[in-house]
């Protein structure tokens, strides 16, 4: 169909506005991180998104059924409450930037698990892709200082490389999942227990008052983390993926560290340095060049 197609147009504007909000979603959480700490701002997070995705199952008239896939989704339950808490945490030791440069290297970790668990073959520029894209993260981590050892203390940079192999493990272990359940009814069920744990733990050990009287800019980052980011993306996501297919859609996933830059820079006043724009030229060829590959791997 050519690109004038209204539907095809509408589903790429979906698509373009999941990636871009997935990309600020960073600068947000960074943000919502002055005043929160990692548990407090998943459980807010998750409490108000949670519902809206209820609804939305409700309104897409979504079959609430599981089928064998019970002890899968509660491992990619398990998965993904670790991701949360550790990118989460990442990020308040690092720079959005960072994060949003790092985190687009998970197509990459995706093949490598692929290969490692699925036994899918290995191509040249697959070696390639990951070798270039490996010197991106090390010149990002390490600011062009590779020769100071002091870059390999770098916490939050390690914790957001770590939320990455942990995106990708849910991706390989959800993506048999997701042929038979509905990909909100998914998001909804593996998300349920991050919310339950993560806002027991709130209620038992924050200062609800603290809590309470967070200042207004704060509120709004927390509406749009869990109305926007977690809910409404993921649905547009879906029907982008549902109307283009996964391989076109997963292009768009680019667009999220330019987002996360061109947000953070101005607003978080984060440095974007030659070294930080060396890393992220290497990391987006090695991604690119390492989906040059017969049967690639997108995530969503």
């Amino acid at each position: 169909m050519p690109f004038y197609n209204p539907q095809m147009l509408l589903s790429r504007i979906l698509l373009a506005f999941a990636a871009l909000t997935w990309g600020a979603s960073f600068v947000a959480t960074k943000i919502c991180l002055g005043y929160l700490s990692p548990v407090e701002l998943m459980a807010f997070r998750l409490i108000i998104g949670l519902p809206v995705l209820f609804i939305l199952i409700l309104v897409n008239r979504v079959k609430i059924s599981f089928g064998d896939n019970k002890l899968s989704i509660l491992l990619a339950s398990l998965i993904m409450l670790a991701h949360f808490f550790i990118q989460i945490t990442g990020i308040k030791y690092t720079t959005a930037t960072n994060t949003g440069w790092i985190i687009s290297i998970i197509p990459l970790i995706v093949m490598v698990m692929a290969i490692l668990f699925l036994k899918e073959k290995i191509h040249f520029s697959m070696i390639l892709g990951i070798s270039l894209a490996t010197l991106g993260v090390i010149f990002l981590i390490s600011k062009g200082k590779i020769s100071d050892i002091s870059w390999l203390r770098s916490t939050g940079d390690w914790l957001v490389l770590a939320s990455a192999h942990t995106w990708a493990l849910y991706t390989i272990v959800s993506r048999k999942i997701s042929r038979t359940i509905d990909p909100l009814l998914l998001t909804f069920v593996v998300l349920l227990p991050s919310a339950i744990c993560s806002t027991g733990i709130v209620l038992a050990s924050s200062n609800l008052t603290v809590l309470i009287n967070l200042p207004f800019n704060i509120f709004i980052a927390l509406l749009f983390l869990g109305v926007i980011t977690t809910a409404i993306s993921h649905w547009f996501w879906q029907r982008g993926v549902a109307s283009l297919g996964a391989s076109k859609a997963g292009i768009f996933l680019y667009l999220e560290p330019f987002a996360t830059t061109a947000i953070a820079v101005p607003l978080l006043h984060e440095a974007f340095g030659p070294f930080t724009a060396l890393g992220a030229v290497l990391v987006l060829s090695g991604v690119l060049l390492g989906q040059r590959n017969p049967r690639n791997i997108i995530i969503d």
